[in-house]
């Protein structure tokens, strides 16, 4: 998501419709580990070419509104997260106010605490829905999927002893799929 400003033709820019705003929907879809997963099977150089971009399968607008997960839609989950991943500094605050996050006298309210532990299971639980809206729900495809990020691997072990962000986009996908989206999962 990028300010109003010129690009260059090496910089594929997609424009949401305006009728309907919700940019945070591509935005997250986008950022989802099964779409860079696909991604990177389509891509042949280091270019992303328009003729690849239309190529790509972005979730369609009405799928977030028709899967639900309990009493929640995939869109509202999305939205929850997004918001809290992207307005942590003051300067997203027009961010924050396109998405209604606004107190009673519509005054934009805090931003998010940045918090490693907190983004970490949010980017989960965002991997999740995503793997549940592609219809990816087998374990072991997941499991490869996530193998096939071997930096993020290496990283999380270090850290970790362990690749938790495919542990808890797991135990998210199960929450999920029990009608549990606001499940607290801790490992």
């Amino acid at each position: 998501m990028f300010p109003t400003v010129a690009f260059g033709n090496k910089v594929p820019v997609l424009k949401a419709d305006t009728k309907v705003r919700r940019e945070w929907l591509l935005a997250a879809n986008l950022n989802s580990i099964i779409f860079d997963f696909v991604t990177r099977q389509k891509v042949q150089g280091q270019t992303l070419n328009l003729f690849i971009v239309e190529q790509l399968p972005v979730v369609p607008p009405d799928r977030y509104e028709a899967v639900r997960f309990g009493k929640k839609t995939a869109a509202k989950i999305i939205r929850d997260a997004v918001l809290e991943l992207t307005y942590t500094a003051h300067d997203m605050a027009p961010f924050a106010r396109d998405m209604g996050y606004v107190d009673k006298a519509g005054k934009v309210k805090p931003p998010f605490v940045w918090d490693e532990e907190r983004r970490l299971k949010l980017r989960a639980k965002l991997d999740a829905v995503y793997f549940h809206l592609y219809g990816v729900t087998d374990r072991d495809d997941v499991r490869y999927i996530f193998s096939t990020f071997p930096i993020v691997e290496r990283e999380e072990m270090a850290a970790y002893d362990r690749y938790r962000s495919c542990e808890l986009c797991l135990a998210y996908m199960s929450a999920l799929a029990a009608g549990d989206p606001d499940a607290e999962i801790t490992l």
